[in-house]
């Protein structure tokens, strides 16, 4: 099989399309053909150097595909049946992948098979932060930092169809984007008195805050009323020390692998209340432009690598 590796760390020039070798599923594994892979700042973050990783490796933490043989018989997936998940952090810039059967889930009729791979990281990360932290429920505001982004985006429709009050951040070219995603009011976090302005719209702090970006946590903080529970996937600024931890809740988290989570939230996709937001689908032998895409940041919603070339064709890319 060909698979994107790199063999060296440094910029998005460091990707190498090379043949490897074929992913052999071991006990409780499942073998995927790839036909998608999702592109997130963990794939940069690896590359880079900035994450440790083992030399040689092959980026990509989520993906869309379908069973192979009889390798998920014994979890009921079925040959050729359409699935996404995460394996891991790696491994999914490839046409062939091995994933845990716990962490795939078949792909809801109302997700398109292509696009599915760009969800299954951030959105779990959204929904843990949202119900296993914060534990949102109806009628609660909740503060969702960046709502634009891959992460955000996920967090804005999840607390809504959770029954929450939304109040997200985000640069003014994505306002009405928000508001379409659900958000009852959106403040532009590119002004430095945002945080003073969620404090007006909430009659002085918000107790529940999903931080969906690093830029956003000493606002978020600033935000937030004496007492607040506030979810981070991301480090905190500078030191590693979070601000006004006298006064707050930090409850730093990563999201975890979860088919289980996937099937819950697939009502979701089948009635629309859930969608992933595609802002590029690229050929995947133009990971290096993804990653510096990626990089660039201000990416509105996901981006995508197309590994299957009939399904490439379809998406014009």
């Amino acid at each position: 099989m060909q698979a994107i590796v790199v063999s060296k760390l440094g910029g998005p020039e460091v990707l190498s399309l090379e043949t490897a070798e074929m992913p052999q599923p071991g006990p409780g594994e499942v073998l995927v053909r790839v036909v998608s892979a999702g592109v997130g700042p963990w794939d940069t973050y690896l590359r880079s150097g900035s994450f440790p990783v083992q030399l040689p490796f092959t980026p990509g933490g989520d993906f869309a595909g379908t069973v192979v043989g009889d390798t998920g018989a014994e979890s009921a997936f079925e040959d050729g049946e359409p699935v996404y998940g995460t394996p891991g952090l790696t491994g999914c810039y490839a046409q062939y992948v091995t994933c845990p059967a716990e962490q795939l889930a078949p792909i809801p009729a109302g997700l398109d098979g292509t696009d599915a791979a760009a969800v299954p990281i951030d959105a779990l990360t959204a929904l843990q932060g949202l119900t296993d932290v914060l534990g949102i429920g109806a009628g609660d505001d909740v503060l969702i930092t960046a709502g634009a982004g891959g992460l955000g985006h996920f967090a804005v429709q999840i607390a809504r169809a959770l029954g929450a009050n939304v109040i997200a951040t985000a640069s003014p070219r994505n306002h009405d984007f928000l508001h379409e995603l659900g958000a009852a009011e959106v403040v532009d976090h590119t002004k430095d008195d945002w945080p003073d302005q969620v404090r007006a719209l909430t009659s002085g702090g918000v107790n529940r805050v999903q931080i969906c970006a690093r830029p956003t946590v000493s606002g978020a903080a600033r935000a937030a009323r004496d007492g607040a529970v506030i979810a981070s996937p991301v480090p905190a600024d500078g030191d590693g020390d979070y601000p006004d931890a006298d006064r707050l809740t930090w409850r730093h988290y990563f999201g975890q692998p979860s088919g289980s989570n996937l099937i819950r939230m697939a009502p979701w996709f089948d009635d629309g209340s859930l969608e992933v937001h595609i802002a590029r689908r690229l050929f995947w032998t133009d990971a290096a432009a993804a990653h510096r895409e990626v990089e660039n940041g201000h990416t509105r919603g996901k981006l995508l690598l197309v590994i299957d070339e009939d399904r490439a064709a379809q998406a014009g890319v």
